[in-house]
């Protein structure tokens, strides 16, 4: 069985299927979906911290593991994006699915003559990169997705259009805070694959009022193979970003 890679590990959900619109019924968790909004939740987050970690365990044991740790700031004045990638165990190779550093640092930033400058460290090996303030912009604008199609945003760690597209189809699994400032999903699956094997899968994340994730965390268990692959998820927003400006 292929491990896969940190962003295929991340972002691919299998428990929620968008498809058919199931009405959402009336009440908090409804009126909480409802305010959801992407260019709200854009607006609203200025500066960000994301801590993203995939292990993948044989026999309870940790065989390959990769966390990538992202810092951004978008005000006008002072763009700037960070991401530091650790590779370990058997996530390291030539294969397709592996990486071929066991660390990675990206460092980009508007310097105060409005410059954008760019580095990236690899394995302790120094480039400098070639980035226009559009990259810039692009990096940071895939902390919150990579993707959009239809007004749907996907790839990041803004969750808003997938809560609206599933909410109603997946109600039950929905629940929120004391305070209706947090809407949380969780729920345990099984599944057979093409290969034959049971899959068990528990999955949870929460976010808050702009959709936005705190915190996630999702386990698969191929039984027959006795292999785990975990992804987890921790977020900050709008707090100070120690910033770097070189690596």
């Amino acid at each position: 069985m292929k491990k896969s890679n940190l962003k295929k590990a991340i972002w691919i959900l299998p428990i929620l299927l968008t498809g058919c619109t199931y009405d959402i019924p009336e009440g908090d968790i409804k009126d909480f979906v409802d305010r959801l909004n992407f260019d709200l939740a854009y607006q609203h987050v200025n500066t960000g911290k994301s801590v993203i970690t995939a292990t993948y365990y044989i026999n309870g044991e940790v065989d390959g593991k990769v966390c990538s740790t992202t810092y951004f700031d978008k005000t006008d004045d002072t763009k700037y994006y960070y991401i530091n990638t650790e590779v370990d165990g058997s996530f390291i190779g030539d294969g397709e699915d592996q990486y071929t550093y066991s660390n990675e640092q990206i460092l980009t930033y508007l310097d105060t003559d409005e410059s954008v400058k760019a580095f990236k460290k690899t394995d302790g090996n120094l480039d400098k990169i070639t980035y226009r303030l559009e990259d810039l912009n692009i990096s940071i604008n895939n902390f919150f997705y990579t993707e959009l199609e239809s007004g749907y945003h996907r790839g990041g760690v803004y969750y808003g259009d997938y809560i609206v597209a599933n909410c109603g189809r997946y109600y039950s699994c929905f629940s929120l805070n004391e305070d209706k400032t947090c809407l949380r999903y969780a729920v345990n699956t099984k599944s057979v694959n093409s290969e034959g094997d049971s899959i068990y899968t528990m999955h949870d994340f929460t976010v808050d009022e702009f959709g936005m994730i705190i915190n996630l965390s999702s386990k698969s268990l191929y039984y027959e193979k006795n292999i785990t692959i975990e992804t987890t998820i921790a977020c900050e927003y709008n707090m100070e970003v120690e910033k770097i400006t070189e690596l």
